[in-house]
């Protein structure tokens, strides 16, 4: 189990985000999960209903052409690919040098947090152009090299259709390729 260190809660081993506020998680040491532990048992949990929950978020933009930005949704049950920001992959250094970055960390880290409790059912619902992956409709997924100049790219085999992304996330990507392998267990390959 590892335990949150916002709010204590316990997570599985594996889970990236707490299921209870939607922090992301640390490794941290055995006497600071003890400690955390004993205060998780006095607190009481705050449950999030039935709202799947974010486990990964990755920025990305179709196999061609980068005004087609889409971000994809690692929930606890489902991929969802919905919308994405423009501000994504260094776009703001490069349109607004020093200050265009700090806009889009400071996008992306807005876009994190409202994430987190976002109820992506009904963002599915609401928008026909969010696609919805069951994970077991997964055959696999294929997370292709970081190379010198290039950026990296996730393969997605469904039972009914197949996409590739380019990551626009690629500074993460070392971060992705640990975090996808958990939440999808044997169906990723990691080139």
């Amino acid at each position: 189990m590892v335990f949150c260190t916002n709010c204590g809660n316990k997570n599985g081993d594996s889970a990236v985000y707490c299921s209870n506020c939607g922090q992301k998680l640390q490794k941290i040491s055995d006497d600071q999960n003890e400690t955390l532990k004993s205060q998780s048992q006095s607190e009481p949990q705050v449950s999030h209903g039935e709202n799947e929950l974010l486990q990964e978020m990755i920025n990305v933009t179709w196999k061609s052409g980068l005004t087609n930005r889409k971000t994809l949704y690692f929930t606890d049950k489902n991929l969802y690919v919905a919308e994405g920001s423009f501000l994504t992959g260094g776009m703001g250094f490069a349109f607004g040098g020093i200050i265009g970055h700090y806009v889009e960390k400071k996008s992306l880290s807005d876009r994190e947090k409202a994430a987190r409790t976002m109820n992506f059912k009904e963002m599915a619902a609401r928008n026909s152009n969010v696609i919805t992956i069951p994970y077991n409709e997964i055959i696999n997924v294929v997370m292709g090299k970081k190379r010198m100049l290039l950026a990296p790219s996730i393969k997605v085999e469904t039972t009914s259709a197949d996409y590739t992304f380019i990551v626009m996330d690629y500074n993460k990507y070392k971060q992705f390729q640990q975090s996808i392998p958990l939440i999808l267990g044997d169906k990723v390959i990691v080139e």
